[in-house]
């Protein structure tokens, strides 16, 4: 089965500015990854210096990539993160230019027991964010809105 006429148009035609969407997103992703960082929070980003495996992935990739994860340390103030964002849209689906956030453990394995999830080391807490294309100031600023809400001092 191949694509349709119509679907390999909008592939050929956005396949053109790719490397520069891609090039924006990971800018991005490493000013919220620092700026999760600088709030205390428990950043799992292989662009960030304290990533366990830093140097073994800049050997290997040429960036470190628009996914990136956190930790909280509690489930409530994780779910107050998520729903209280504005421009990051709750989503379990990644690879778009739109940021999107969302927590594994209630969206995509929750319907792993929790028993498991613990066995494998997947967080309660985890937060997932793939940074799209927008404004880093405004995708910034609604995070530090979310911390705040959720009880953090935050410092931008």
């Amino acid at each position: 089965v191949g694509l349709s006429p119509f679907d390999s148009w909008l592939l050929l035609r956005g396949i053109k500015t790719l490397a520069v969407r891609f090039d924006k997103q990971q800018a991005n992703a490493m000013l919220v990854a620092e700026f999760l960082h600088k709030n205390g929070l428990l950043v799992h980003y292989p662009g960030l210096p304290s990533f366990p495996q830093y140097d073994l992935h800049r050997s290997l990739a040429s960036g470190p990539g628009a996914v990136l994860s956190f930790e909280t340390g509690d489930i409530g103030t994780s779910e107050r993160i998520v729903e209280s964002t504005k421009i990051w849209s709750i989503s379990v689906s990644f690879g778009c230019v739109n940021s999107l956030i969302s927590m594994p453990s209630r969206m995509s394995h929750a319907s792993i027991p929790a028993h498991v999830r613990k066995q494998r080391n997947l967080s309660e807490d985890l937060i997932r964010l793939c940074v799209g294309i927008e404004d880093p100031t405004d995708l910034i600023e609604d995070l530090a809105d979310a911390l705040t809400f959720a009880g953090y001092s935050v410092k931008m």
